[in-house]
């Protein structure tokens, strides 16, 4: 067999720029990982944008492909069952009530108590 030679891929793009170099997989889901803290902290699409920028060098297209990611792995986040996603509340709401009752913010723990009632639908 005739050994094949590599070939060497074309570095510059059609419009004469420079080719990015390919990030690993690692990168590339800690580029995801962060926007994905952006966005649940209230971050908006051109937050995104400008931090990419900013920080990676990368353009608005490649943010939006990152983006096309994240959006997939919130919609994960929030595909639960009812129920799983009920006890997940409970659980939030018992542990608010603690650090109220905790804290001395009496009105908050009932309010939590409240929440909880109407979750468990033991309300009249």
């Amino acid at each position: 067999m005739a050994d094949k030679a590599k070939k060497k891929h074309n570095t510059k793009r059609v419009d004469g720029k420079d080719r990015a170099e390919r990030i690993s997989k690692a990168e590339l889901q800690y580029r995801h990982n962060r926007l994905f803290q952006l966005i649940r902290n209230g971050g908006t699409r051109q937050d995104c944008i400008r931090f990419a920028e900013a920080q990676w060098g990368v353009t608005e297209s490649t943010v939006d492909r990152y983006l096309k990611q994240v959006r997939e792995m919130m919609t994960k986040d929030f595909d639960v069952d009812r129920a799983e996603f009920t006890a997940q509340l409970m659980q939030q709401i018992t542990s608010i009530g603690m650090e109220a009752r905790r804290t001395g913010q009496l009105n908050i723990a009932l309010g939590a108590c409240n929440s909880l009632a109407r979750l468990a639908q033991l309300e009249g």
